[in-house]
């Protein structure tokens, strides 16, 4: 009896673990669509574009340092490459977060003269109010203060050095998603959407897809008067459909 019950206990274990590595291998799928942009400078414009594992930050130069969009998923690679291509972390000024997944604020405590800007609807995630999944809440760096930073309203309006960043709610993928449309032509989408066949798409791992295809519409709206859409791991597009 006690052999059976042995047998039993181990079928069970090892189902378990069996629907556990199907469960991930499921879940990871969608990253293998992923296709960030190598680093570089982008064409003849101000931007310039990290890999940083499968997801793309961008920094655009101001007349006295850098904007830079998202904060990566490798802090230490992220210094890495920004010191080849001869950006300070001294020189980063303003870090605009889309969100507060693990892949897009990796390196917040990297840069200690930038200012961290987020959308004030995507607090709850950081600071344990709302859970982003079954697993838990989004968590930041170890020693950085979710309350440090300078949260943001929709259709708020900044100048960096001269600069203009616009802010735009673009919930979904996170309740506090944010896009942000810089001097009114380069607009930076984060995760609100994934681009397939050269269209825009609900990004996989979103929260609230009915949301999500609403800010689709929303940012369909918003592409007439930007001139090149960055996304943080499909690339960016001067024509998108």
């Amino acid at each position: 009896m006690a052999k059976k019950i042995v047998k039993w206990l181990l079928l069970i274990i090892a189902g378990f673990f069996v629907l556990a590595a199907g469960f991930g291998i499921i879940s990871s799928l969608p990253v293998l669509s992923m296709d960030p942009v190598e680093t570089g400078q982008i064409d003849d414009l101000n931007i310039y574009v990290v890999k940083n594992r499968i997801v793309n930050v961008y920094l655009v130069k101001t007349y006295n340092g850098y904007i830079m969009v998202d904060a990566g998923s490798d802090s230490k690679k992220l210094v890495s490459s920004l010191k080849q291509a001869g950006i300070s972390i001294n020189d980063v000024r303003w870090i605009f977060l889309t969100h507060s997944d693990g892949d897009h604020v990796a390196a917040v405590t990297m840069f200690p003269d930038a200012e961290i800007l987020m959308n004030e609807d995507e607090l709850p995630l950081v600071n344990g109010t709302v859970k982003r999944n079954a697993f838990g809440k989004n968590k930041m760096p170890s020693r950085f203060d979710v309350y440090s930073m300078n949260l943001l309203s929709d259709g708020q309006v900044l100048s960096c050095n001269g600069t203009s960043v616009q802010c735009i709610k673009a919930p979904g993928h996170t309740n506090g998603s944010m896009v942000y449309l810089i001097d009114g032509q380069y607009l930076f989408t984060g995760d609100a959407f994934k681009v397939k066949n050269e269209k825009m798409k609900v990004h996989p791992y979103t929260m609230d897809r009915k949301l999500a295809k609403k800010t689709i519409e929303q940012i369909h709206g918003i592409l007439d008067s930007a001139v090149v859409v960055f996304t943080s791991h499909y690339g960016y597009y001067k024509d998108l459909p």
